[in-house]
Parts: C-alpha cells; structure tokens; sequence
C-alpha cells in the first residue's frame, strides 16, 4: 500500500442505506466530495466533458492527499424520465461513464472502495482489470477487503468490496478514518 495520497471511494448504489451513509461521509471536511451528473453522462453531447471534469478533479484531489468519493447523482433516471436514442440502458452507461473515469486517472490511490455490488464488481474487473484478489479479511462484517493481484492496474493495493444495503448510516465514515490511521 503506499504510504501517503489520499483514497479513493466510487459510490453507484441507490439504495436508500447508502444514500444515508453517503451523506454521512461528505460531511467529513477531509473528504472532497464530486458528484457525476448522471443527465451529462446520458448525453452524448456532454458525456465526455463530464467525464474529463470528474477526472480532473479526482486527480487533483488525490495528488493533494485528499481521500476522494465520486457519486452519481442520486436522482434516479428512469426511460420513462429521459428520451434514450441509444441502444444503451441506463445503467450501462453511467457504469462505462464510471469505468472510464476509473481507468484515465493518473494519480494512484492509497486504497479504493467501491460502494455498491454491481459497481464493486465493475470497478474491480474493468476498471482495475483484476484477475486475482487476496481476501485479507472483513473491515466490517461483511465488508471485505482485498489485496489487488499483479495484473491488475494497482498491484498489492487494498480494495474494499462495500455491499450497497451493508453497514450502518455511519458505516463508510468509520471505514474511511479507519484507513487514517493506518498511514
């Protein structure tokens, strides 16, 4: 793990526990919080601008040893809420919006967590291009922390897999001050 920089912590999950834990870590005056427009990423239009915005911003953060959390927007988009001229769904599209932010930031973390399954799963296997992980425990109960194979992007960095519906409303607080006091 290096031993200064800031984390990195990629919050997609809508569900209502981590909209609540969520709000509980942007608080934190040690966190910089960016929020994804999800309406720019549907468009084709803004899509790229919004993804470069984001990347700047995190690699800013993460060069300043800032612990970064990038999320989407919590309105949830619908079909019935948005014209989609695309083949896309929705979802797969905010995932490639996430997936390529993840994949063009230059600054590497002290540690990723990514909150949510689907985005925990994506983040891992296309944005960091994992192939092998070693489980070196549970941060919380059923919060797993892994150790990143060589393959991937980040070799030996921490990676915490955080269940969307997993943990109380202070939950990601307590996970991200708990990686504080391991520098």
């Amino acid at each position: 793990m290096p031993e200064s920089g800031g984390g990195l912590i990629v919050v997609g999950s809508h569900v209502p526990k981590t909209s609540e834990q969520l709000t509980h870590l942007i608080t934190l005056q040690s966190v910089k919080s960016i929020e994804v427009n999800v309406n720019a990423l549907l468009s084709f239009q803004q899509q790229g601008a919004e993804i470069s915005r984001v990347i700047e911003q995190v690699n800013c953060g993460l060069h300043s040893c800032e612990d970064v959390v990038i999320y989407t927007s919590r309105q949830l988009i619908t079909v019935s809420t948005l014209e989609l001229s695309e083949n896309l769904s929705i979802g797969q599209r905010v995932s490639e919006s996430l997936i390529s932010i993840i994949q063009n930031i230059s600054e590497q973390p002290r540690y990723i967590l990514a909150k949510g399954g689907v985005t925990s799963s994506d983040v891992a296997t296309k944005g960091l291009n994992v192939k092998r992980a070693l489980v070196l425990g549970q941060i919380l109960p059923g919060v797993p922390v892994w150790q990143l194979g060589p393959e991937s992007r980040y070799p030996n960095l921490p990676y915490i897999v955080f269940p969307g519906n997993v943990g109380s409303q202070t939950a990601l607080v307590e996970v991200v001050k708990s990686f504080h006091d391991v520098k």
